[in-house]
């Protein structure tokens, strides 16, 4: 072909020519033909000869040359195909109606890593597992905080006694409070659990602790202990909260969440595929982050972007969404950075993310193919990276098919219905299968889709039907409830991974009260070993169906009188013995009492018992003599 020097692409592409060449061509050229430019000897001149006055035969014909494009780069275009094939989307991606020859599986699609429960939990029972997910490290924060709070609480209240009551003798008696204890948060646990088994997270407290109840509630804390926990429970510190919610609205539990998060990632790794969607936790109380989202049940609550086994929706990964930047710029590529950051941990393992169309883009397709992982997704239909050959069309047929392909991914338009199709996006699928022994002929991408779409949902389905999630006005309590649920049916999942001879249908109904009975039993033994709490015969009676055994009331040391030798009163009941001696001290109102302190005989009521039935005034004496 001839070749001209007109422009500058065109003097690069010159032929290079030899001494011996050269010389040829000076002979055969007269000294007044074409131009002359100085050479290294000033003397010497060469003639810059036309190219156009040649014919090259010997040059190959000019291929367009890819400069160290990107394997996955769809734009790239495809060596020996025609026009024809070639499918230009909007904003230029440039994809092919035939799928490209491989001749082997790609990286992207070999798993590198064995899922499922670690192998230390495999001798663990259920409250062990769980414990693991509830760590001591966040026990003992909310122990901290929670024990921080009620003695401030306290002190207030204490204080403003004395401001309000100058007068001791009329001043009412100042509250004193007990810290919490680890096996009474646990307990706390306990009976929540086993509300949300039995659906009574929406009764009353009171109903709760009632005779005619379920006796764990009586036998594993008091109603007031219980109502006081839930009072007083935090999760941070309230003095620098306000600090650090400037730069982040859900500071007051992002240290428990952190901590949960990390915990379930050590226990559990997934298996070939991960689900990517959104939970919405329903809360109408006031939030800085409070989301709408009317396809959702519950329209408004907190929205936290999750990732879960698609296989038994293990929760692996969460992201609590609060809104904007503290710095209020609009973010962008919302879904694509959430999912990198949901899976970052996975990388190079050959797993697939599946996501919703939300989620779903081009971009992460590449980013994912870069970690060696695969996407398959449903496409929003505005997308600009599709071809026009994946909208719906009144002319297409239905359960039609159409087909895109690049080196990064494929894209499927399938027509379900008239009028309308459905667009996936797949990293993972290179060819057009189709499902053809059956009618609908869906594409092996909407197949295996279908198959693994609802590892979310699922986790959503399983959580609201034992849930521990109960009325409150404080929305770091309502997200903590949350917390619990989840840690729950992730300890269930892994007990049933190494536990898997157990077929039951209400399995995991069982494994949640062997859960709650296993929390609650240590605060059950302890307070078992209290004669004032066992002396109520309601109380003991609940501890004895619990714990499966008799229990007698501790009987304090000194004269007791015998049960012949008890006066009683016309009605049968204990007679009246006096009014109490020390409310007489203090000035008080008299106050009739039918009980006597077993040392010095004194009647005494209610509240100077310490141990009963013994007076404040002999138990500080038998305290100093020892």
């Amino acid at each position: 072909m001839n070749i001209g020097a007109s422009t500058s692409q065109q003097r690069s592409r010159v032929r290079r020519y030899n001494s011996t060449e050269l010389l040829a061509i000076l002979e055969e050229s007269s000294s007044d033909e074409g131009e002359f430019v100085a050479s290294d000897n000033e003397h010497d001149y060469i003639p810059l000869v036309e190219e156009s006055r040649f014919e090259i035969s010997d040059v190959e014909p000019e291929a367009e040359v890819e400069n160290e494009i990107d394997s996955y780069d769809s734009d790239a275009s495809f060596e020996g195909e025609s026009l024809e094939n070639i499918l230009i989307a909007k904003d230029g991606t440039r994809w092919q109606s035939e799928p490209l020859p491989r001749t082997q599986t790609s990286n992207r699609n070999i798993l590198r890593q064995r899922g499922g429960a670690a192998s230390f939990s495999k001798l663990y029972n259920q409250m062990e597992i769980f414990k693991n997910i509830l760590s001591n490290e966040m026990c003992d924060i909310i122990l901290r905080e929670t024990n921080r709070k009620g003695t401030k609480v306290t002190e207030a209240y204490n204080n403003r006694l004395m401001e309000n009551y100058p007068d001791i003798s009329k001043r009412p008696k100042q509250k004193i409070f007990k810290p919490f204890t680890e096996q009474e948060l646990d307990a706390f646990f306990g009976i929540l659990i086993f509300s949300g088994v039995h659906r009574s997270n929406k009764e009353h407290l009171t109903e709760l602790w009632k005779s005619s109840h379920l006796p764990l509630f009586r036998a594993a804390m008091s109603h007031d202990r219980f109502k006081m926990l839930l009072r007083f429970i935090r999760f941070d510190n309230d003095v620098t909260r306000l600090e650090r919610l400037l730069a982040d609205k859900a500071a007051a539990i992002r240290d428990i969440w952190t901590m949960f998060i990390s915990n379930l990632k050590k226990l559990y790794k997934p298996r070939e595929c991960i689900t990517v969607d959104k939970q919405l936790y329903g809360y109408r109380g006031r939030t800085r982050f409070t989301q709408y989202m009317p396809s959702k049940p519950e329209k408004y609550g907190i929205k936290i972007f999750w990732a879960c086994d698609a296989n038994n929706s293990y929760p692996l990964n969460g992201l609590i969404y609060t809104g904007k930047s503290s710095d209020g710029m609009r973010q962008t590529n919302v879904g694509e950075c959430t999912v990198l950051d949901l899976v970052a941990k996975y990388k190079n393992s050959g797993l697939n993310v599946t996501t919703d169309n939300f989620f779903t883009s081009l971009q992460l397709a590449h980013s994912l193919n870069s970690w060696n992982m695969t996407l398959v997704g449903t496409v929003r239909k505005n997308k600009r990276f599709l071809p026009a050959n994946m909208q719906a069309h009144k002319e297409r047929s239905i359960y039609s098919s159409n087909f895109a392909f690049s080196k990064a991914a494929t894209v499927c338009s399938y027509v379900p219905k008239k009028k309308k199709a459905v667009i996936m996006l797949s990293s993972m699928h290179m060819s057009p299968v189709i499902e053809s022994y059956k009618e609908t002929a869906k594409p092996e991408i909407i197949l295996y889709y279908n198959k693994t779409k609802s590892g979310v949902d699922n986790m959503d389905k399983l959580l609201a039907e034992y849930t521990v999630k109960r009325r409150t006005n404080r929305w770091p309590l309502a997200l903590f409830y949350n917390i619990i649920d989840i840690a729950a049916l992730a300890a269930y999942i892994i007990y049933m991974e190494h536990n898997p001879q157990l077929t039951s249908s209400d399995r995991r109904r069982k494994f949640l009260k062997s859960l709650s009975l296993q929390l609650c039993s240590k605060n059950i033994e302890e307070r078992s070993k209290n004669c004032i709490v066992t002396s109520k015969l309601h109380v003991r009676s609940a501890m004895q169906d619990v714990l499966g055994r008799e229990l007698r009331p501790s009987i304090s040391s000194g004269p007791t009188t015998s049960i012949s030798q008890t006066r009683r009163d016309s009605t049968g009941r204990v007679a009246v013995v006096g009014s109490c001696y020390l409310c007489r001290e203090l000035k008080r109102k008299q106050r009739k009492t039918r009980k006597a302190c077993t040392n010095c005989r004194k009647p005494i009521c209610d509240e100077h018992a310490v141990t009963r039935p013994t007076c404040n005034t002999c138990f500080e004496s038998c305290t100093n003599s020892v």
